[in-house]
């Protein structure tokens, strides 16, 4: 006979229903540590692993080709000027893997510049930059020169523009001169589907700092026939444009007008070495162009999908575990006999 209080069949329910709650307190439990975890997941991606991967790459193998038509050059080899030439300078950047360390990058750069109808190579340039890798800024370190010059103080940016992009003017390095020049905001146009940031530097006449010249034939320099050699410096000016795509801070189009010249040291004359309005040619920007969108798409992955993913994912998952541990918390009331 049963005494006063739950039948038997009312215990086993109750011990079923603390079964059951006790799950319940246990899922609810799994599922706030996960949301936590994933809360703090998205904000350390956000915050602490993009800004860390989102830099330089220190393997990058880039080639890129600029053409002008109608240019003009000195031929050393036959001591005349050649008119109405078509030259491509074709440069390539490889990174130097082994000499780059923590948050410096290095990278050498070669540029051919070419008569591509006389086959005659007009001049050729190395650069070997160091740089941060995110803020693209030079810095004096890994045997970095111009043309072998370790002695070249490189500053500004390179050839590394930071993915940050703003509208602020940027000081960019001109190996040529060997000095940084302002490259000033100048608006913003589509390129190829792009919404492109257009930078432009302005370069003024200046005197090439380097090795001595040999005198020049004052012939040469534009003075009466049977002139004497005269002592003569080298000058360079130029006009460039940058397009670069604010999403990844990359250049993906460019543009050069350069004029070299020597002058005599005093007198008048000049003599043009080079004029040239050098443009990127179609298959330089395509590859620029599709360089930066897969760039764009990985800074969007580490700074909004993923962050974004795993906090939507992180919340309800909060949200899941407040609902199902409220539920476990409320033990069904049990039957008592009458």
């Amino acid at each position: 006979m049963c005494g006063p209080g739950a039948a038997p069949g009312d215990r086993g329910r109750g011990s079923r229903n603390d079964e059951e709650a006790a799950l319940r307190n246990v899922i609810g439990m799994v599922f706030t540590g996960l949301g936590a975890f994933l809360l703090i997941t998205a904000v350390l991606v956000r915050f602490y692993v993009a800004p860390r991967l989102i830099a330089a790459p220190t393997d990058v193998y880039q080639v890129t080709r600029l053409r002008a038509d109608n240019a003009t050059y000195f031929d050393a080899a036959s001591a005349k000027q050649v008119t109405g030439a078509t030259v491509v300078a074709t440069n390539t950047v490889r990174g130097d893997v082994t000499s780059s360390h923590g948050d410096v990058a290095v990278w050498d750069s070669a540029t051919m510049i070419q008569d591509v109808t006389r086959g005659t190579t007009i001049e050729i340039q190395n650069q070997r930059v160091a740089f941060d890798r995110r803020t693209g800024l030079l810095t004096a370190c890994c045997g970095a020169s111009v043309d072998g010059d370790v002695s070249a103080r490189q500053s500004g940016l390179g050839l590394f523009w930071p993915v940050n992009a703003t509208k602020k003017d940027k000081p960019v390095y001109d190996p040529a001169t060997r000095r940084a020049w302002p490259a000033v905001y100048a608006g913003k146009e589509r390129v190829h589907g792009i919404d492109a940031w257009r930078f432009v530097q302005h370069i003024p006449n200046t005197k090439v700092q380097g090795k001595p010249l040999p005198d020049v034939p004052g012939e040469l320099l534009g003075r009466a026939k049977g002139s004497p050699a005269v002592p003569v410096d080298r000058y360079y000016q130029a006009d460039a444009t940058y397009w670069v795509d604010p999403r990844t801070g990359n250049p993906i189009d460019q543009e050069q007008r350069v004029l070299s010249t020597l002058q005599p040291r005093s007198g008048p004359g000049r003599l043009v070495v080079g004029q040239m309005d050098l443009r990127m040619t179609p298959e330089s920007q395509k590859s620029l162009q599709d360089k930066s969108d897969d760039g764009a798409s990985k800074i969007n992955l580490l700074r909004i999908a993923v962050p974004v993913g795993a906090a939507a994912v992180g919340a309800a998952l909060l949200a899941a575990g407040a609902v199902v541990g409220r539920t476990g918390r409320r033990r069904p009331p049990r039957s008592r006999q009458r």
